[in-house]
């Protein structure tokens, strides 16, 4: 099966200073906190070695772990989401799933970026990240996480796998950044530009750089 496709966007997200960011207590339970939905995607993508980054929608607004001051006190912005985000910290357990679900979904886009986080000027670290998208300003966010929760179930279910999710809440969830855990970004940039070299002359003679 073929990864998703490398988006040559950067998504920036500023963080409250006094977010536990590198070491998170609690992090299922909190995003859990506006909705038992949501706790489930949390929970889920834990057992897939992925973390809910942050999600924006119609019904839920946005909440995530980098949005907890919006959590805490939604009359801080007073807005209405239109369209729909989510964005998952990378896993190539994550990376698979989400290619499957959404093959026959007309309506969201999905591709692999890179997420910078901010507190204030100062940079606190570059995700690789698995973003979803929809256009649609009225999408039913809620409906879509209904149905994307059914699946993961059954995903981490068929593999048997241990719920990292625990030990998230009972001791504390330690993040690392691109150069720890996943590719190297120089590399994937190369990649990138490859990738945008290609031609259907290429293409015929060696075949697609993504096989």
């Amino acid at each position: 099966m073929m990864g998703l496709p490398h988006w040559d966007r950067i998504v920036s997200f500023e963080v409250p200073m006094w977010t536990p960011y590198g070491l998170d207590y609690k992090p299922v339970s909190f995003v859990g906190g506006a909705d038992r939905l949501l706790q489930d995607v949390a929970t889920y993508a834990m057992d897939l070695e992925s973390e809910l980054i942050y999600l924006s929608g119609m019904r839920y607004g946005e909440v995530g772990v980098v949005s907890y001051d919006k959590t805490i006190d939604p009359g801080r912005s007073i807005s209405f989401p239109l369209g729909f985000v989510v964005i998952f910290s990378f896993s190539k357990a994550m990376e698979k799933f989400v290619s499957r679900f959404v093959k026959e979904m007309d309506e969201i886009k999905v591709g692999v970026c890179f997420c910078d986080l901010w507190d204030r000027e100062m940079p606190l670290g570059k995700y690789k990240a698995i973003a979803l998208i929809s256009s649609n300003p009225f999408f039913d966010d809620k409906n879509f996480l209904e149905h994307f929760v059914q699946e993961l179930a059954k995903n981490v279910d068929a593999k048997a796998t241990p719920s990292l999710s625990y030990f998230a809440e009972k001791f504390g969830y330690r993040r690392f950044f691109i150069p720890y855990e996943t590719d190297d970004p120089i590399e994937l940039a190369i990649s990138s530009i490859c990738n945008e070299f290609e031609t259907e002359e290429i293409i015929s003679l060696l075949g697609s750089i993504d096989h």
